[in-house]
């Protein structure tokens, strides 16, 4: 089962966005949530956010999904308007 969050129209450029999302690349849910708590990019706030938006549309999309084993298979950011 996959479950996707996207964020559109954030002030930040692409570059310094996949500085963090490369830490987070591969990870457990959890552990994901949790180093970006600690990461002191700015943008690490608002990918916090979509990874937590992600988690809920899992829950919803199925009742018996179990969000321990939860991981982030892919995460980009690409160029805005």
């Amino acid at each position: 089962m996959e479950a996707r969050a996207e964020c559109k129209y954030t002030r930040v450029s692409p570059r310094k966005a996949r500085l963090v999302l490369d830490q987070i690349r591969g990870k457990d849910a959890g552990a994901a949530l949790n180093l970006l708590r600690f990461t002191k990019k700015r943008v690490a706030q608002e990918v916090a956010k979509v990874l937590r938006s992600a988690i809920a549309n899992a829950e919803v999309k199925s009742e018996t999904v179990d969000v321990d084993n939860l991981y982030v298979s892919e995460a980009c950011a690409n160029d805005g308007p």
